[in-house]
């Protein structure tokens, strides 16, 4: 504040509630960090887990097509086998058993091509899928990398400045009555932490209630400690900058 009050005890009261205020305020900055930091950690959990899922799926598409595929083998082999045998058959009864197992191989083999197909295609959505979510898990982590540092500066400044602040506090308040420090405590206590107001328009601007006209030109004074008979905050008229 450029421009000093005249009642000293006023001046400090002045400069107690806006260092308070500014505490307050910095202090309520601060403490919402951790919650900002929970909530980014959650967020790139929620990224990674979703990675892991695209992964997970793909190595299950892949697992299966490599099982089909190692049916397929096997059932060419049966079939060759099937083959051969339809070779040495003696009866007519035993060459159409050979032909039924052949037929039946070669549609086992038929189908499970399909699926194979199938699953190389979902493969190459997969693939896709895993390219964008890992772009994707890069970014944000780096996203959230930045920011997690910008918090954790900002959290040890604004450590600075309080102890700054506080400091500051302490001094005010060494120079101030405690009769005055208690009253000032106890209106700040009820008030919500302001216990002191500036008096504008005839009104006290901590409740709004309009003043008596000559209580409030005694306020301008600035000469002696006036209480709101409103709302009991001290009352003070902001001296021109």
């Amino acid at each position: 504040m450029e421009a000093k009050i005249a009642n000293s005890e006023l001046q400090s009261l002045v400069q107690l509630q806006e260092l308070d205020l500014a505490l307050k305020q910095l202090r309520d900055k601060v403490r919402r960090v951790p919650v900002e930091l929970s909530a980014l950690e959650q967020d790139l959990a929620e990224c990674r887990q979703l990675y892991e899922s695209v992964v997970k799926n793909q190595e299950e598409g892949d697992k299966q097509r490599r099982h089909l595929e190692s049916d397929v083998d096997t059932s060419r082999q049966k079939l060759s086998k099937y083959k051969d045998q339809l070779m040495s058959v003696k009866t007519n009864k035993e060459y159409q058993a050979v032909l039924a197992e052949i037929a039946s191989c070669e549609k086992e083999i038929s189908a499970k091509e399909d699926q194979i197909l199938e699953r190389m295609m979902l493969a190459d959505e997969w693939n896709e899928r895993q390219r964008a979510a890992k772009q994707e898990l890069g970014a944000r982590e780096k996203e959230i990398d930045v920011r997690r540092k910008e918090l954790e500066a900002f959290r040890t400044q604004s450590e600075n400045e309080l102890n700054h602040l506080e400091g500051q506090r302490s001094v005010l308040r060494q120079s101030l009555s405690s009769a005055l420090v208690e009253l000032y405590e106890r209106i700040a206590n009820a008030r919500h932490g302001v216990a002191v107001a500036p008096a504008l328009d005839q009104s006290c601007q901590g409740c709004h209630v309009r003043l008596r006209p000559q209580l409030f030109q005694d306020v301008k004074t600035n000469l002696q400690i006036i209480r709101c008979e409103s709302c009991s905050r001290i009352l003070y008229y902001p001296p021109p900058q």
